[in-house]
């Protein structure tokens, strides 16, 4: 298992071309980045339990969620947190949770971009 361990070594993905999650394409006070293979893994991880949204990310092109669809987002990263023991994984997803709450929060209709390489 020793092998391993480098995949959950956050220092590992920081020099990594990163996706943007953005608020109304906000890229600085309302966007989280997350490096293109962690955003791959949820992705593929998404896939393997047939979810919706997960899998609809797309690491080279852009894509758009309204409010409706972030709630539904919100509960799949929460799902996928509880049953993947994944600790580069428990880390970045609360504070993905927070960005995309600011959406679910907001009066406005706001939407989420995930923007891509």
């Amino acid at each position: 298992m020793d092998k391993y361990n480098r995949l959950f070594d956050l220092k590992r993905y920081k020099d990594e071309e990163d996706i943007c999650f953005s608020i109304n394409r906000d890229l600085e006070e309302n966007a989280y980045y997350l490096s293109q293979s962690l955003c791959s893994r949820v992705k593929y991880i998404g896939k393997a339990y047939q979810l919706h949204y997960i899998p609809m990310i797309d690491i080279y092109g852009d894509v758009k969620f309204n409010k409706t669809q972030v709630f539904s987002l919100i509960d799949e990263l929460l799902f996928i947190k509880s049953v993947v023991n994944d600790s580069v994984i428990d880390y970045f997803i609360p504070s993905l949770i927070e960005l995309l709450e600011k959406i679910t929060h907001s009066q406005d209709e706001d939407t989420l971009w995930i923007m891509g390489n």
